[in-house]
């Protein structure tokens, strides 16, 4: 997938999954309840546009986080978003949409990414 998109390996990488990887970051970030648990509701108060029932579907994986999600929360934590691996792959398969990149571009990306498979 190579153009202005096509990122080199990093060492920093975050691969837990949003759930793991956003109680680790609320802990961190002391944004608890006073027995040290993360403040669900608390938090998703703290993020415009996303109700806290949406918010723990996608932290247990009963629903898949939604982009616009990781993007908010991200906003509100002063984190990139490519931050989580889900955020990271919903970029990834945009780059194989023909809705999304074009047709010309989709095939591109999946032969090379086929080559590189071999």
């Amino acid at each position: 997938m190579a153009g202005k998109n096509a990122r080199a390996p990093r060492e920093d990488l975050d691969y837990r999954t949003f759930g793991i990887a956003l109680r680790d970051l609320l802990i961190e970030r002391s944004i608890t309840t006073r027995l040290g648990s993360p403040d669900w509701p608390g938090f998703s108060k703290r993020v415009p546009g996303v109700h806290y029932e949406t918010l723990r579907k996608a932290i247990t994986g009963d629903r898949p986080v939604a982009p616009k999600i990781i993007e908010a929360v991200a906003a509100e934590l002063d984190v990139e978003p490519e931050l989580f691996a889900e955020y990271r792959l919903w970029q990834l398969r945009s780059t194989f949409d023909p809705g999304v990149v074009g047709a010309p571009a989709a095939i591109k990306n999946l032969a090379q990414w086929e080559k590189h498979e071999e």
